[in-house]
């Protein structure tokens, strides 16, 4: 009998191959809609690993976590100027608020990712096993 290790690699199980890959972009592709889209920069800027994907914009942790973060001084979120659009003080590290992010697009909101595997478990785990009955092709 071959070692586990090889029949894994052989199989596309071991983390990093084809099979883990697959899940990740598949579960990608699955979460798109439930990412807030106002712009469609949060989707677009991302990085995807063999194991995680990271939305990659600059607001995309209090977008996920749903709610404000203000300017610890100020106690408000951004400043707005009709020449320069939203922007916050320089080298300021905000805080939470207790004031939740409204998102207007139908189906989106905070935790995305949580919120596609809640709705769409079963249709991931079926396309993943197609995969592997497919022998990862």
């Amino acid at each position: 009998m071959k070692p586990t290790s090889v029949i894994k690699a052989r199989l596309g199980l071991q983390a990093g191959g084809k099979l883990q890959k697959y899940f990740t972009q598949n579960c990608y592709k699955h979460m798109d809609k439930y990412v807030p889209r106002q712009n469609r920069m949060l989707r677009t800027n991302v990085e995807i690993g063999d194991d995680y994907v990271t939305y990659k914009s600059p607001y995309a942790h209090y977008q996920y976590r749903g709610i404000l973060y203000v300017d610890k001084k100020t106690g408000k979120g951004a400043f707005f100027n009709e020449n320069y659009g939203f922007w916050s003080r320089p080298n300021t590290t905000k805080v939470p608020s207790n004031k939740k992010l409204t998102y207007h697009t139908p189906g989106t909101g905070s935790y995305w990712d949580k919120r596609m595997w809640s709705a769409e478990k079963d249709k991931v785990i079926s396309e993943t096993q197609k995969f592997f009955d497919r022998g990862c092709k």
